[in-house]
């Protein structure tokens, strides 16, 4: 990803939080795709406003993939997301350990969250709890 594209993300996150942004970007020897990690430090996601958050969220990568001009696919998680990328390299199906999966495809096994023209959304809360307890 090119660095304009990073700073154009970092302003449109850093328009909707107060908490810090870090970004970093990963491109290993042995992998098949780039990572680009933009981690809201510190961020406490509510159990009365998840679903808030994670609509919010989602508006926000909608922006993002109509403004950076190649096809990203985006895992949106708790903590580091090397193992989901390991598991989307073997299969970009597989996406059962993902707290949300935001792209263009239509993943034919499961029900968007969300679905735009330009998008799927999937989000699943059996693995990825963004740090909210559900009872």
């Amino acid at each position: 990803m090119k660095r304009e594209d990073i700073q154009v993300i970092c302003n449109i996150f850093k328009k909707q939080y107060e908490e810090n942004i870090e970004v970093s970007s990963y491109k290993y020897d042995d992998r098949k795709y780039y990572e680009t990690d933009f981690d809201i430090i510190d961020i406490e996601f509510l159990k009365e406003n998840i679903y808030i958050e994670i609509d919010k969220l989602i508006k926000i990568h909608e922006i993002v993939m109509q403004l950076v001009d190649q096809n990203i696919e985006i895992i949106v998680a708790n903590d580091d997301t090397d193992t989901e990328i390991q598991v989307f390299e073997k299969n970009c199906n597989d996406i059962s350990g993902f707290g949300l999966f935001i792209t263009s495809r239509k993943i034919q096994e499961l029900e968007p969250y969300y679905t735009s023209d330009i998008y799927n959304a999937y989000l699943n809360f059996e693995n990825v709890s963004f740090g909210v307890m559900f009872e």
